[in-house]
């Protein structure tokens, strides 16, 4: 089984949503029935060293992958769970240590939830 057979249904099962690799192969089952757990792994990885999934770190050390790879932060829950993305154009980065230049910002701001 090869890493295009599946690149399509991977990136509609990640499009708009944060999901771990175990999420991510539920879903795929369903269409996928004979694909495998390391499959699935082998793509994510594969398509986040290339740029088109991004890995996001959550709490607990799960793992999230999704397809929005424009800058922006993540709003998490007290639970753990993600919120929604939150776009990160005014924030502005004051007091970069000279010699450093910043290729990547990753923000996760947890509020409170009622």
């Amino acid at each position: 089984m090869r890493k295009h057979q599946y690149l399509e249904t991977i990136c509609k099962v990640c499009d708009c949503n944060h999901r771990t690799a175990e999420d991510i192969f539920l879903e795929v089952q369903k269409t996928h029935p004979k694909v495998g757990k390391a499959t699935i792994y082998r793509n994510l990885e594969s398509l986040a060293e290339e740029g088109k999934l991004r890995r996001v770190p959550g709490l607990g050390g799960k793992t999230y992958y999704e397809c929005n790879i424009a800058p922006h932060a993540h709003l998490i829950n007290d639970a753990g769970e993600y919120c929604t993305d939150f776009p990160i154009e005014n924030i502005k980065i004051k007091n970069i240590p000279e010699g450093f230049e910043v290729t990547e910002i990753c923000v996760h701001i947890t509020p409170k939830i009622p």
